[in-house]
C-alpha cells in the first residue's frame, strides 16, 4: 500500500474532522411535531382529530340514530295517560228480493270512541254512534238510530293503585336516561380511541425522524472509515461493521415507516378521512398538572361515570318491575259502571223511542293455580337482587380502576420527568464530547456513540411522554371526565323531524 504523503494526510484529517463536525451537529429541541416529508404538510391537532370524529365517525352517527328511536320510545310511554279517540264509518248496501219485489237497503254508521286511562289504574270509554237504515221502497222505513255510552272501570287490587299503573312511564323514563348515557359512553370510547390513535401516529411519526437521522449517522461513520483507511490509519476489514450497521438503520427505518402508514392508516379510518390525507400529527405539553387525590377522584367518578349511573337506575327500574309483578299476584277485583242513552227516529213500528240504561257492579277473579304470576314475581325479585349486587360490585370495582389508574399515572409522570432528566445530561454529554474532539482529546467514534446515546434518550423520552399523556386520558376515562377534559356535550343531534 502507498504511503500518503504528509499533505494528504492534512487533507485527509480535514476531511474527517469536518465529516465528524456534521455528525454532532445539535438536535432540535424534543417537541411533539411529525414531519417526514420535505414538502409542507398540513397540520392536525388532537382537537381537530376528535372534532372530526364528532362529526363523521360512523360508530357515533349510528349512536345518534338510535337516539330517535329512544327518545319516540319515551314519547309512546308518555302518552299512555293521554285521552285516545278513534273515529269508524261504515256504508253498506243490501239488496233484498222478496217474492220478486226488489228493495235496496242502505245502511250506514258512524262511531266515535274516546278513552282515557288514569294513574289510578281507572279505565274511562265514551263511545258516541249513529246508524241510520233506509229503504229506498217506503219513505217510512228510513230510521235513524243515535246513542252514546260513558263506562268507568276501576281496579281495587290488581291493577290498581298511582304506583302500578305509573311504573311503566317511570322505568320509560329511566329507560331514557339510560340510553343518554349510553350516547355518553360511546362518544367517550370512540374519542379515547382516536386520542390513542393519534398519540400512536405521532409517536410512530417521530420515530421515523430519529431511524432517519440513525441512519444519516451511521453513513457518516462509513465516510470516516473509509477516510481513515485511505489514511492509513484503519485496516479495510474494520469498515465491514460500520457497513453492516449502515444495513441495520436502513432496515429499522424501513420498520418504522411501515408503523408510520399503519398508525396513520387506523387513525384515518377513526376520524373517516381519505387515507391518502397527507397531514402531520401535532400536540403541545401544557403544564404538567398536579397528581389528584384519590377522594377526590373518588366522588367525581361516582357522580359522572356514566356506568355507575346505569347500574344504579337499572336498580330503581328492578324495584318498580318487583313492585308490579307483586301487585300482579293481586286478586282481580274491580268496580264498574256505565250509563248508555239510545235515541231511535222513524221506522215504520218505533217513534221515537228514547232508552236510558245505567249499570254497576263489583267484580272479583281470582286466579288459582297460574305460576306464571308465581314466576313473573320471582324473575322480578332476583333481577332486583341482582342488579343491587352489580352495582355494589361495580363501585368496588371503580375505585380499584382508579387507583389503578392513578397508580399508572403517578408512575408515568416520574418516569417522564426522569426521561426529559436523561436527555438533557446526554445533550451535555454530546457538547463534552464536542469540545474533547476539538482539543483532540477524543474521537469521531466516541462522539457518534455520545449521539446514539442522546438519540436513544430522546426516544425514551418520546415514549414516556406518550405514555404519560395516554395515562393522564385513561385516568379521565376512569372517572367519567372524558367529555368535560374536551368541552364535549352529548347534545341529541336529531330532532323530532325524524318522527315524520
Amino acid at each position: 500500500m502507498k504511503t500518503p504523503t504528509r499533505i494528504q494526510n492534512i487533507l485527509i484529517l480535514q476531511k474527517i474532522f469536518i465529516i465528524s463536525i456534521l455528525c454532532v451537529l445539535p438536535l432540535p429541541e424534543f417537541a411533539f411535531c411529525a414531519d417526514n416529508s420535505t414538502v409542507p404538510l398540513k397540520k392536525m391537532s388532537l382537537s381537530e382529530s376528535i372534532a372530526l370524529a364528532l362529526r363523521k365517525n360512523s360508530t357515533i352517527e349510528i349512536a345518534f340514530l338510535d337516539r330517535v328511536t329512544q327518545k319516540f320510545d319515551l314519547k309512546v310511554a308518555e302518552d299512555k295517560f293521554v285521552p285516545k279517540l278513534t273515529l269508524s264509518s261504515t256504508v253498506q248496501t243490501k239488496p233484498i228480493t222478496t217474492d220478486g219485489w226488489k228493495n235496496i237497503k242502505g245502511i250506514g254508521e258512524f262511531t266515535a270512541t274516546a278513552t282515557e286511562t288514569l294513574p289510578t289504574g281507572a279505565l274511562i270509554t265514551l263511545t258516541t254512534s249513529r246508524a241510520t237504515d233506509k229503504d229506498n221502497a217506503s219513505d217510512p222505513n228510513h230510521s235513524k238510530t243515535d246513542s252514546w255510552n260513558l263506562s268507568v272501570t276501576q281496579p281495587l287490587l290488581k291493577g290498581g293503585g298511582i304506583e302500578a299503573n305509573t311504573a311503566s312511564v317511570q322505568i320509560a323514563r329511566m329507560t331514557e336516561k339510560t340510553n343518554l348515557l349510553t350516547l355518553k359512553t360511546t362518544i367517550t370510547d370512540t374519542i379515547t380511541y382516536v386520542i390513542w390513535a393519534f398519540r400512536s401516529f405521532l409517536q410512530a411519526s417521530k420515530q421515523v425522524e430519529i431511524n432517519r437521522r440513525a441512519l444519516e449517522r451511521a453513513k457518516s461513520i462509513v465516510s470516516i472509515s473509509k477516510a481513515l483507511i485511505e489514511a492509513g490509519r484503519m485496516a479495510e476489514l474494520e469498515i465491514v461493521q460500520a457497513e453492516a450497521e449502515v444495513a441495520n438503520r436502513e432496515l429499522q427505518l424501513l420498520t418504522a415507516v411501515n408503523a408510520e402508514d399503519n398508525a396513520k392508516i387506523a387513525l384515518a379510518k377513526l376520524i373517516d378521512i381519505d387515507v391518502n390525507t397527507q397531514f402531520r400529527a401535532e400536540e403541545t405539553l401544557g403544564e404538567t398538572p398536579a397528581v389528584p387525590a384519590f377522594e377526590a377522584l373518588k366522588r367525581t367518578a361516582f357522580e359522572k361515570r356514566p356506568d355507575l349511573i346505569s347500574y344504579a337506575l337499572a336498580v330503581n327500574i328492578a324495584k318498580l318491575n318487583y313492585a308490579v309483578a307483586k301487585n300482579n299476584r293481586l286478586w282481580d277485583l274491580s268496580l264498574f259502571g256505565s250509563y248508555e242513552r239510545k235515541l231511535v227516529a222513524g221506522g215504520l213500528e218505533v217513534y221515537g223511542a228514547d232508552t236510558k240504561t245505567w249499570n254497576s257492579g263489583v267484580k272479583l277473579t281470582i286466579p288459582l293455580r297460574d305460576l306464571t304470576l308465581k314466576q313473573n314475581y320471582i324473575f322480578a325479585k332476583i333481577n332486583l337482587e341482582k342488579a343491587e349486587i352489580n352495582l355494589k360490585k361495580l363501585r368496588d370495582n371503580v375505585e380499584l380502576e382508579i387507583k389503578d389508574a392513578l397508580r399508572d399515572y403517578e408512575i408515568k409522570l416520574k418516569q417522564m420527568k426522569l426521561s426529559q432528566h436523561s436527555s438533557k445530561l446526554y445533550e451535555k454529554k454530546l457538547e463534552i464530547e464536542r469540545e474533547k474532539l476539538r482539543a483532540g482529546r477524543s474521537t469521531n467514534f466516541q462522539v457518534v456513540y455520545a449521539q446514539n446515546d442522546l438519540f436513544n434518550a430522546q426516544i425514551a423520552e418520546l415514549t414516556a411522554v406518550i405514555s404519560f399523556l395516554n395515562a393522564q386520558s385513561a385516568l379521565d376515562k376512569t372517572i367519567g371526565t372524558t367529555l368535560d377534559r374536551w368541552n364535549i356535550s352529548a347534545v341529541d343531534r336529531y330532532g323530532e323531524e325524524k318522527f315524520k
